[in-house]
């Protein structure tokens, strides 16, 4: 199996590149204490691409170089983008997970900042130390469930695959293109914007597809319908909506895993109010009722 490492002489940096990336990497290498700090250094390392000399991708690059993978990485970048938008204020989180239960509220800085000032209230009020869940419950009351039910089900991009879930089937699937998302989450080194259209574009190798749910969801999934037949294999996160036509045009004939449980997309505060399925384009149509939180921590 591919370790994602390439021969350092079939791309070289320039020597400022060199110079930069021996940069970035010493201060990820002091500061996994300073997380604002590293977000931005691995933000850079990846829209530069400086990881290109010894590693084919950026997940690669991180696992092998830090021992991660893409999607904490993304977690860390969405911390130090919270550290910003309240760093006028003067008064920020010293703790990544308490950074990263604000993220929801990024478009909205009036609200986070709020949010992060009752977070601490709260836990003044009852003579405790700040928790994740003081700040989770903070953002949660600001962001209702129906609000979360309209964002999702017209194909917003801010609700994204659950980092988890995500990484629970990449480990099984090694997923080379991200057909749906924006730079800044995307789940592949390769990946379609929307204004690239994936559904223009071409879909090989193996395929992840967290697709929009909006109008078009119809659309994603005969597109991945055709790309299986093609040889492809697409692996779907969608609503289970059993009654929908496309469900019975073109889902009941692959594998259909149905989700245990609600899902709680990525920088949403809330738990989706529909169930989810992961629809494996590509393999014998079966049903299987997966408990995969429970895969997870078995492992």
């Amino acid at each position: 199996m591919s370790t994602g490492a390439a021969p350092v002489t079939e791309i070289l940096l320039s020597v400022p590149e060199q110079r930069r990336l021996e940069q970035l990497e010493g201060v990820i290498e002091r500061g996994l204490a300073s997380f604002i700090e590293v977000g931005e250094a691995l933000v850079e390392i990846r829209d530069q691409r400086l990881y290109r000399a010894s590693h084919q991708s950026f997940d690669a690059y991180c696992l092998a170089r830090w021992g991660f993978r893409r999607a904490h990485a993304h977690r860390l970048v969405q911390s130090a983008k919270v550290i910003r938008a309240l760093s006028p204020t003067g008064d920020t989180p010293t703790k990544e997970r308490h950074a990263r239960e604000l993220a929801p509220l990024l478009p909205e800085p009036g609200q986070l900042r709020e949010a992060w000032s009752d977070a601490r209230q709260q836990a003044d009020r009852n003579g405790v130390q700040l928790t994740a869940a003081h700040v989770r419950e903070a953002v949660e009351s600001r962001v209702s469930p129906e609000r979360l039910a309209i964002r999702a089900l017209s194909g917003t991009d801010r609700w994204e695959t659950p980092t988890d879930l995500f990484e629970q089937l990449d480990a099984e699937f090694r997923f080379e293109l991200d057909v749906c998302a924006l730079p800044d989450n995307a789940k592949c080194d390769r990946y379609y914007t929307p204004a690239e259209d994936g559904l223009a574009q071409p879909w090989t190798g193996r395929c992840w597809m967290n697709p929009p749910y909006g109008p078009k969801l119809r659309d994603w999934i005969a597109k991945a319908h055709q790309a299986a037949l093609a040889g492809a294999t697409v692996v779907a996160l969608v609503p289970a909506s059993t009654e929908t036509g496309w469900w019975w045009e073109y889902c009941r004939h692959a594998e259909i895993r149905f989700l245990r449980g609600r899902l709680r997309f990525s920088n949403a505060p809330t738990h989706a109010p529909f169930a989810s399925a992961v629809i494996v384009f590509g393999r014998p149509a079966r049903v299987i009722w997966w408990d995969w939180q429970a895969q997870r921590r078995a492992r």
